[in-house]
């Protein structure tokens, strides 16, 4: 079982980096921007004001979260990189609540398919703001275990896009990419996995009580 959690794990991490480098590698169509491109394609009269610094904010601090993030998650319960960890959290809430989420906000406005879409993107990027903030905050009343849980949901969060974009490349291909079909995408690419998570987490709670009761019966008898 080990094995192949291990096994599914680096699955998940080789794909995750194959889609991250496939966004990192359309940036030279958006320095300049090629309004020809995918992302870009029928942008040019929201491309001006204050869409342009949010825009080029998003997808380069964008990456450098997602990578902090998975180290984050890699080294929490490390002692070895504590000392790290925290620098670098403090470094992610930092970007995350001073860029990413203020440029999410403004971008999603302008959201390609209306305000459908928008509306789901400006609640994920409050969702991401508010779980980072939280799991700071935990970390720092040294509550290690609600900070985890925050963090956890936090990561979730900004790895959706990521899944956001697998779901669209899915549709592409299977020819049933529509305005309708991108706004489900937007919404389901970040709620579904967080119910998922809240779901798992529950059941593993309800699993340690039969365990407590148990051991706590133990005692009383000896």
């Amino acid at each position: 079982m080990a094995t192949l959690k291990t096994l599914a794990l680096g699955v998940i991490a080789l794909l995750g980096a194959k889609v991250v480098a496939s966004i990192v590698l359309q940036y030279g169509d958006y320095f300049p921007p090629n309004f020809d491109s995918a992302f870009l394609v029928g942008r040019e009269k929201s491309f001006t004001g204050i869409y342009p610094p949010a825009f080029y904010a998003h997808i380069i601090v964008g990456p450098i979260t997602l990578l902090l993030a998975a180290y984050l998650m890699f080294s929490g319960k490390r002692k070895t990189h504590q000392k790290r960890h925290r620098q670098l959290g403090k470094l992610q809430v930092l970007l995350v609540l001073a860029v990413l989420v203020p440029s999410g906000l403004i971008m999603s406005v302008w959201a390609f398919s209306g305000p459908i879409a928008g509306v789901a993107f400006a609640l994920q990027s409050i969702a991401t703001g508010l779980t980072a903030a939280l799991a700071a905050r935990y970390a720092m009343l040294r509550k290690l275990a609600t900070h985890q849980v925050w963090a956890t949901r936090c990561f979730i969060l900004l790895i959706s896009p990521l899944l956001f974009r697998l779901a669209s490349g899915v549709l592409i291909v299977t020819e049933s990419e529509s305005v309708e079909a991108y706004q489900i995408n937007a919404w389901l690419s970040w709620t579904i996995p967080l119910f998922a998570y809240e779901v798992w987490r529950m059941r593993k709670q309800h699993a340690k009580k039969p365990r407590l009761s148990e051991q706590a019966s133990l005692e009383a008898i000896s």
